[in-house]
């Protein structure tokens, strides 16, 4: 089984070897790693992103390269920020929690003082003033000590307020796109789990749009990476302005993105398909610099209708495959499973 493992790992390395030299990919660690997972089959969402950028001849510059490393496998440091994060709320907590329990103390041992002064009174009072004084020094250094717990409790509860809005946008970013401020593909596969399985529970109809920037590369190889970003920017808000509250856009990954909608039968998700294609090819867009006119942007669009108890990589798939068949078809048109 070891030299199964083995030669299968040394198959897979001088692929992404072959691989790299074919498409003039720099021969560096980062470089090694995607290429090494996309021959290993073992994620499918980069195997997916790849090939399309084969698919629209583009080439594997220094851009995409970083971009795919960035979205597929730097999740460890948000996790590491995360945790640190959570540590810090409960340090803070505990500080809080001794705080409450120095308090106890203090109010402990002022109820043994009165304790200890009563019962001193019953047996003698001529001591009296001493006593008072006692009562009085006692309950003027509870006081101070109060007052400092006020301020500390009121120091801890801003900087677990603090924390909480720092995990907030931790939490953000790691679920959103940091180019187009739309969810990412991790947001997605949540979302698309969590509405499959309310389908499940409901019945209602559950659509998902795979969609693809025709001819991508020319935008990147014709007027720069900045224009090339512009443009994936402006697409994502054209996804969002076509869209109800209850749908979900997110960035695939490269110049793919996604749409889920809920409660949506197939001819309505078609229905939004040609309505979000129409409303990229209206897009009139120049570049910042020169307010040259750029190309117009057209989509390619597959569509897929979930299937109760359905694994949700197959309806990927299937939606990926009518997506296929759309740039087969002539590009810049929706086509369904």
């Amino acid at each position: 089984m070891y030299l199964e493992r083995l030669a299968e790992a040394q198959d897979h390395a001088g692929a992404a070897i072959d691989s790299m030299a074919r498409h003039r990919v720099a021969p560096n660690p980062q470089n090694f790693a995607i290429w090494y997972e996309y021959h290993s089959g073992q994620n499918s969402d980069l195997r997916r992103t790849i090939d399309i950028v084969i698919s629209n001849h583009r080439e594997f510059d220094e851009h995409t390269l970083h971009d795919l490393y960035e979205d597929f496998f730097t999740s460890t440091k948000e996790e590491l920020a995360l945790h640190g994060i959570s540590v810090k709320v409960q340090d803070t907590l505990n500080e809080v929690l001794g705080l409450v329990d120095s308090a106890r103390t203090d109010a402990a041992t002022y109820g043994a003082t009165l304790q200890d002064v009563s019962g001193q009174l019953v047996g003698d009072i001529s001591p009296l003033a001493a006593l008072i004084g006692r009562l009085l020094g006692e309950a003027h250094e509870m006081a101070r000590r109060s007052e400092r717990l006020g301020q500390r409790l009121k120091q801890s509860v801003q900087t677990i307020k603090t924390l909480g809005h720092t995990l907030d946008d931790v939490r953000r970013e790691a679920t959103t796109d940091g180019l187009t401020e739309i969810a990412n593909r991790r947001a997605f596969d949540t979302i698309l789990r969590e509405t499959a399985a309310e389908a499940m529970n409901s019945g209602d109809d559950l659509a998902v749009l795979m969609i693809d920037i025709d001819h991508f590369k020319c935008f990147n190889d014709t007027w720069g990476h900045q224009t090339g970003d512009e443009v994936l920017r402006l697409v994502a808000a054209t996804l969002q302005q076509n869209i109800r509250g209850q749908d979900t856009v997110a960035r695939y990954g490269g110049e793919g993105f996604t749409v889920i909608l809920p409660m949506t039968p197939i001819d309505a998700a078609v229905a939004v398909g040609n309505n979000i294609r129409r409303a990229c090819e209206r897009l009139q867009f120049v570049t910042r610099d020169t307010q040259q006119a750029v190309d117009t942007v057209t989509l390619s669009i597959g569509v897929a209708c979930y299937e109760p108890g359905e694994a949700l990589s197959n309806w990927v798939r299937r939606a990926d495959a009518a997506l296929y068949r759309a740039k087969q078809g002539g590009r810049n048109r929706v086509m369904f499973d």
